[in-house]
């Protein structure tokens, strides 16, 4: 047992790590999924310039999101 504890303590930064890196994906999918909704939905009404802003945005999103880094994913988000 007291081996298993220490395992888990020796791994729980690890652990957090993949947390960080998941709950990072899955906000940034859910954003990226509600802006291409709403571009979708209303891009007519946007205009040019900001209508392409967004969707190098969200391409940038996409290409942060085939990496497994937190960091990089969260400040795409911002």
């Amino acid at each position: 047992i007291d081996k298993m504890v220490k395992d888990a303590e020796a791994n729980a930064a690890e652990d957090k790590k993949r947390r960080e890196a998941v709950d990072a994906k899955n906000h940034a999918d859910g954003l990226v999924h509600s802006t291409e909704k709403a571009l979708a939905e209303h891009g007519s009404k946007i205009p040019e310039t900001d209508r392409r802003a967004i969707e190098d945005a969200v391409s940038d999103l996409k290409e942060a999101l085939k990496g497994d880094d937190a960091e990089a994913i969260k400040a795409k988000t911002n």
